[in-house]
This record gives structure tokens, C-alpha cells and sequence, in this order.
């Protein structure tokens, strides 16, 4: 069974998964690299070992070292394709504020980032077994078009900025689920949680706090219910 590694960021979370070839699960913001190899020494495990570099999705906080990670392990990066064009050109573009006060934000996160080209597409269903990893591909949109989520064998998840969980980028509370600030689609984030909780029943590991169990998502699973981060 994976046994997954919270690698734990200035701003979010990336995640070493040991199995018979480790995979890391996001890459953190740029200049993070060198944290994120020291967390994989100390997991036991060789930079060139890693088989893969799995971006949830491609926002400067979860793909802002990716450039630099594939340098020093020689491993492919993969990505949806709806997110490709923003790895490439190293920016996010102008984001969505859940609520109104969490435009605050945007100049402080909205920077450039190392940008590079993706080596292989994601999409829904996609088997990750040819990297050592008994997991699959679930398509997550709301947050950004092209995020996704990675279902393990039993039934935990890797689910990016799906949900995040708690407050002060999980500093407090991390185990309560939240919406994130920024959302390209809220029905749509919406209609992914609803998806992602069909299919992972066990604990979350998210981008920004948590985990947190599933089961405290389907009795609130509607938007209006889950407060915006940063929400009463």
C-alpha cells in the first residue's frame, strides 16, 4: 500500500508517495526545490529514484519548482492538458476571489513562475501504474480548468486545492475543510467535490492544510454549506 510523505511548504504542501517507484505530487513555489529534496533524503529516497513529477495543477504554488525538480531528477513532469499553457508560459493569469476580501491576495501570490513544458497529459481515469503507482487520474475542475485529483487503491486521495483545509494555509484548524480563495468555477468545484467523494472515501491530502476525512465533506457537500476560507 503507498505510503505518502507530507512535504510541508511557505505556502502550500507537496507529497512524496513511496511505492515501488516514488512519485511526488506537486512541486511548491520557485526556490523550493532544495526543501523538497531534503524531505526526500530524509524519506530514505535518491532524487534519480523518483519515476515522476505529478502536478495537481499548474498554479505557482503547486508547479513554481517543477523546472528545477525535473533538472535534479530526471523525471517527467505530467499535467492536464487545460493547464499546459499556463506551466509554459510561468504565469496564472488573472485569478477568481471566492469572496470579494481574498482579492487582497493577488499580488502577493499572482507572480511569475519558472515556466517549462509538460511531458505528458493527464486526463480522467488514467491508470499511473506505468510509474510504479496502483492509482488513477481523477478529473477535479472548479479550482483552476485543468486540476486533478490522484485516488489510491484504498480510497484516500491526493486532491490538490480542491479543498483546503483550515485557515492561515492550515496553521489553524488544518483538518476542517474550506473552499480555497480562488476559484475559476464554482459550480463546477461544486460538482468535482461531488465527483471526488464517489470515489474517495478515505482522507484527503490537500495542497494548503489537512488531511481531513471525507466523511466530513458529503453531509456539507453543498457549496453554500463549506464557508470560503477566510469565511466566518
Amino acid at each position: 500500500m503507498p505510503i505518502i510523505h507530507p512535504i510541508r511548504l511557505s505556502l502550500s504542501n507537496a507529497y512524496l508517495v513511496l511505492v515501488e517507484r516514488p512519485v511526488l505530487v506537486d512541486a511548491g513555489s520557485p526556490g523550493e526545490e532544495r526543501k523538497i529534496a531534503r524531505a526526500v533524503a530524509a524519506a530514505g529516497v535518491e532524487l534519480s529514484d523518483i519515476s515522476l513529477i505529478l502536478l495537481t495543477h499548474a498554479h505557482r504554488d503547486h508547479a513554481g519548482s517543477a523546472r528545477a525538480l525535473k533538472a535534479m531528477t530526471g523525471a517527467p513532469v505530467a499535467l492536464h492538458p487545460a493547464e499546459h499553457a499556463m506551466l509554459e508560459r510561468g504565469h496564472m493569469g488573472k485569478l477568481q476571489p471566492v469572496r470579494p476580501r481574498h482579492a487582497l491576495w493577488e499580488p502577493f501570490l499572482n507572480r511569475p513562475f519558472p515556466g517549462l513544458t509538460a511531458d505528458l497529459p493527464l486526463h480522467d481515469g488514467q491508470s499511473l501504474a506505468e510509474w510504479g503507482l496502483g492509482a488513477s487520474v481523477v478529473e477535479t475542475p472548479g479550482h483552476s480548468s485543468g486540476s486533478v485529483s490522484v485516488v489510491l487503491p484504498d480510497g484516500d486521495a491526493l486532491a490538490g486545492d480542491l479543498l483546503i483545509g483550515g485557515f492561515l494555509g492550515g496553521l489553524i484548524e488544518p483538518g476542517r475543510p474550506r473552499l480555497p480563495y480562488f476559484a475559476e468555477d464554482l459550480p463546477l468545484l461544486h460538482d468535482s467535490l461531488v465527483k471526488l467523494c464517489g470515489v474517495a472515501a478515505g482522507r484527503w491530502y490537500l495542497g494548503h492544510g489537512g488531511p481531513i476525512d471525507s466523511s466530513q465533506i458529503a453531509p456539507r457537500i453543498r457549496v453554500a454549506e463549506l464557508a470560503p476560507a477566510g469565511g466566518a
